[in-house]
């Protein structure tokens, strides 16, 4: 826009100095000279503000006839101001137009230039669009506008405002500088971004192009001073707007949970938990680096839940089922109540007459499985040695009481032997 004011200034004086009319014919200084002066209340009188100064009009011939010399450009001058001795405030208009002139450009007495506007407010005060091919060189302007207008305000352009933190209900309310970016017009399905600077740092939002107000929340553009870490951690949100290191490492070779040094591709120091299922396609190790097995525990282990071991089913209502052998050093299993009740005054001691009934009837001892109980749910260890035990313990009993019959006996047949033999020595006598 400045090289099209001294464009049109150039042309200006081209051809105002290339007409041979002067004020002064010759001279270092030749001139054309507008000179204006009012007749009232005397002549001359000092001309007024708004008074045209005078006009230099560039005219051609379009046709034969009474119009048919036309005006395609011309300059003028008005009085700008209020008009004292040697003081003379006055702007330069210049004016075109196919049919009739119109005024498009103004430099005023302060050298504001103004393009689609009389009244200029900068130095390059301009109505409307621009274009440059070359560089710009210079400062922005800023807008100060109250409020938070909507997006249908802001029509195809890049705005700069002025404005505070609290007009726009952002996140930080200080005073900053805020950029509109409406691209396209406001219709259906476009939209419009705003970006706000100010001491909270950068935030970003949009909305609907032609939506009377903003839609998308206020959110901040991180950047190096909101982010902190270090090389091959991973970083988290370590306050809502700031990243920070998290307990992760990652160095594209290995990655290191709670652990920076990791010496396998997953390393992890601390307590895992996984609620899901894991597939390991390897060797497992539990309390070893070098696992020689698809599980290898050196430690203590604890099942919570049912185990399996080479079985086709879970054994129902047990914990562990294994399905081949068992080689043990030793096993112990705890049962309650122990059989030493067998022992009590009180306990029903079946008669041994009783228990061949029994096993004639049933043919097995009572309180002891069958073949077919052992056969369709196998024997339980600790029951089967508990009943063996109570058999066992009952057994005793029966022994000893038969012991005590057999002694009694012994003593009645000793008895009857001393007997015998006195009846003998009688007998011998007679």
């Amino acid at each position: 826009m400045k090289k099209l004011v001294v464009f049109c200034l150039s042309l200006f004086s081209l051809l105002l100095f290339s007409i041979q009319i002067n004020g002064q014919g010759a001279g270092t200084n030749p001139e054309l000279v507008m000179y204006r002066y009012n007749n009232f209340p005397v002549k001359p009188s000092p001309v007024l503000d708004k008074d045209l100064l005078g006009t230099l009009k560039w005219e051609g011939l379009t046709g034969i006839g009474a119009d048919g010399i036309r005006s395609g450009a011309s300059i003028q001058s008005y009085v700008t101001g209020p008009v004292s001795y040697g003081v003379l405030p006055a702007n330069l208009v210049f004016r075109t137009g196919a049919f009739d002139q119109h005024n498009r450009m103004v430099v005023t007495a302060d050298g504001l230039v103004g393009i689609g506007t009389m009244d200029p407010l900068y130095h390059l005060h301009v109505v409307g669009n621009t274009h440059t091919t070359g560089d710009f060189f210079g400062r922005i302007h800023m807008d100060n506008n109250p409020g938070d207008p909507g997006p249908d305000t802001y029509l195809q352009e890049a705005y700069f405002e002025n404005k505070s933190g609290a007009q726009l209900s952002a996140p930080d309310l200080s005073q900053g500088g805020l950029l509109t970016l409406a691209p396209t017009f406001n219709g259906a399905g476009t939209r419009d971004h705003q970006m706000f600077f100010n001491n909270g740092g950068i935030y970003h939002r949009w909305g609907d192009a032609n939506a009377g107000a903003w839609g998308g929340a206020w959110q901040k553009l991180l950047t190096s001073g909101d982010i902190s870490g270090t090389p091959n951690r991973l970083a988290k949100f370590t306050a809502t707007s700031a990243l920070g290191d998290s307990r992760l490492f990652d160095d594209g070779t290995r990655v290191g949970i709670n652990n920076f040094a990791p010496v396998y591709d997953l390393d992890v120091t601390g307590n895992t938990r996984v609620s899901g299922d894991t597939y390991v396609t390897g060797n497992l190790g539990a309390g070893t680096t070098t696992p020689a097995f698809r599980l290898d525990v050196q430690g203590e282990s604890n099942f919570s839940q049912r185990m399996k071991i080479g079985a086709g089913n879970f054994a129902s209502g047990y914990l562990l089922s294994v399905g081949g052998g068992i080689m043990a050093e030793e096993v112990r299993v705890q049962i309650q109540p122990w059989p030493d009740y067998v022992f009590e005054q009180d306990y029903p001691l079946m008669p041994l007459v009783e228990v061949e009934k029994y096993v004639q009837l049933n043919k097995h001892l009572p309180g002891i499985a069958t073949a077919k109980e052992v056969q369709e749910t196998g024997l339980d260890l600790g029951q089967s040695q508990k009943a063996q035990m109570e058999k066992i313990e009952e057994l005793f009993l029966h022994m000893i009481s038969l012991e005590k019959r057999v002694n009694e006996l012994e003593k009645q047949n000793s008895a009857l032997q001393s007997e015998n033999s006195a009846l003998k020595a009688t007998n011998a006598k007679h």
